[in-house]
């Protein structure tokens, strides 16, 4: 085969200088796009590319720049953290034993918000080990050599931050690393500016008002993840103790099974009622004196949940009814009905969303109102719950209005205020009947088409996101300069204080010199 003929064949192969020898032959170099490329092959990245790493109280995401999602999602858990050489929980006649799983949720958590028990000892050494195994068997990359992106909470306690900090800058040698808050990334990958992100955390559920990138309001309630896991892992027992003698013992229950049953339940709607469940018991408690006739979408709803319960040696099938498992849930996470004044770090996520909406100016709050992303790993298997929260809050606003006043005698004053704005208003005659303007001025007429718009009623709408960690990666392919940026020499001259923040990045500012011993002023933004 000639030359020619082969060149015509693979084109591909042809060198950049165009220099063809007598024989086929591989190239010496070969541009791979990283569009078409694998994902995560490190051999074709370049080595100035940022590493983006995503922490949260329960799980470790990392991953490269450039990416729709990170290459690994590592959770904080005993087995992960067990000593090297401890095969214990694998020998044959291993038997696990009972544990509270109350006391048994700190150890699935690297931090939480009261740090007094925390040991940030073995933090550092928990994060530490997290960190070398995503290097070391999902990147493959020299660990250090390039720029650190972390994407944190914006509700953070400064010691564990500065604990984090302390070992990336002490055990790696990142030159630089900035911080990015979770919320207003969340909001990013939905496409957005502005938006309402209600993330249903592992231990508080925090609602955050995002105006124009900016975190303009923060409300946070405890009604969460955790205590979900709590009630439901009550409710598991109460379950384990009807069952026979001869089985009761054998069942397992410890954190992994009730986490597993939340997520199993929560994807086929046994924790939050569907709306044909939710119409069907309210038609089911009026009594009209009539023979009770279903119809056949409720014949076909099931009314009891069929699960295998593990045990030492096997698993036991365990019916469950659907109707606690939906009473505990909406009271977990939306409060009852007889709690009407609850603690306000104890509201429900619905009233967390309308008091969030409510404390804002009224531009953001109809800007937010359509946009409301819904965030957290564990809570976005529960199908439902969203749409749930929206209906409540929904109906809160039906109810009350955007006013903070309440009261028995409110309403009726409310109802004679409307009714005396209506007799000062304009009579429909000369309402109607006015003359319009002419349209000499020139833009008069736009003006004019302006005002006799219809206005746009605001509603509550939810907006699907990627995540934080995609609007990360898409912000430092963008070569965006974040608000919060930590040098490394800088850190460890003034500890948190080496955090520095540039107001307007459009502006040229003046070359100065420092002189030595200088005091320059840092800021950690919203986590200071």
């Amino acid at each position: 085969m000639s030359s020619g003929l082969a060149s015509a064949i693979r084109p591909s192969l042809r060198d950049r200088d165009r220099q063809l020898s007598g024989s086929p032959h591989t190239p010496p170099f070969r541009h791979i796009s990283s569009v078409h490329s694998s994902p995560g092959s490190g051999l074709f990245r370049s080595e100035e590319d940022p590493i983006i790493i995503e922490l949260d109280p329960r799980y470790l995401c990392v991953g490269f720049q450039g990416e729709s999602g990170p290459q690994c999602c590592l959770r904080f858990t005993p087995e992960t953290n067990r000593r090297v050489g401890d095969f214990r929980s694998y020998l044959p006649g291993f038997k696990r034993r009972r544990e509270d799983v109350k006391a048994k949720c700190s150890e699935y958590e690297l931090w939480r918000a009261d740090i007094r028990d925390v040991d940030l000892g073995l933090l550092e050494d928990i994060l530490e080990r997290a960190i070398r195994e995503a290097y070391n068997k999902y990147l493959l990359v020299d660990a250090g050599s390039t720029r650190l992106i972390l994407v944190l909470p914006s509700l953070m306690p400064l010691p564990v931050l500065d604990t984090v900090l302390t070992l990336l800058f002490g055990k790696w040698k990142y030159p630089s690393i900035t911080l990015l808050p979770a919320p207003a990334m969340t909001v990013i990958s939905a496409g957005m500016r502005s938006g309402l992100v209600v993330d249903i955390g592992w231990e508080e559920t925090v609602v955050t008002a995002v105006y124009e990138y900016r975190e303009v309001h923060v409300r946070r309630s405890t009604r969460a993840m955790r205590l979900l896991v709590c009630k439901v892992a009550d409710f598991l027992e109460s379950v384990r103790r009807e069952q026979d003698e001869s089985i009761r013992d054998a069942l397992r229950l410890d954190f992994e099974f009730v986490e597993e049953f939340i997520l199993r339940a929560g994807v086929c709607h046994a924790l939050v009622p569907t709306e044909e469940e939710e119409l069907a018991r309210k038609t089911s408690s009026i009594e009209l004196g009539t023979p009770e006739v279903k119809s056949e979408e409720e014949e076909d709803i099931p009314t009891t949940l069929q699960i295998d319960w593990p045990a030492d040696n096997s698993s036991r099938p365990v019916s469950i009814l659907r109707s606690a498992l939906h009473n505990i849930c909406l009271e977990t996470l939306l409060g009852s009905k007889d709690n009407e004044y609850p603690d306000d770090h104890e509201q429900p996520i619905h009233l967390l969303v309308y008091n969030s909406l409510l404390s804002v100016s009224s531009d953001v709050r109809s800007i937010c109102m359509s946009r409301i992303v819904f965030s957290g790993k564990q809570a976005s298997s529960i199908r439902g719950l969203s749409q749930q929260v929206l209906r409540s809050a929904n109906d809160l606003m039906n109810q009350h209005g955007w006013t903070a006043v309440r009261g028995k005698n409110f309403n009726s004053m409310r109802r004679g205020l409307v009714e005396m704005a209506q007799g000062r208003a304009t009579p429909a005659d000369a309402r109607y009947h006015t003359a319009l303007p002419t349209a000499g001025v020139p833009g008069e007429e736009q003006l004019l088409r302006q005002k006799t718009k219809p206005t746009v009623t605001t509603t509550f709408r939810q907006v699907e996101s990627l995540g934080p960690w995609a609007a990360a990666s898409l912000i430092s392919s963008f070569k965006v300069r974040s608000l919060v940026e930590i040098d490394r020499e800088r850190f460890f001259a003034h500890g948190l204080a080496g955090a520095h923040r540039d107001i307007d990045h459009s502006t040229v500012l003046p070359r100065t010199t420092t002189k030595a011993g200088e005091k320059v002023n840092w800021t950690l933004a919203g986590w200071g």
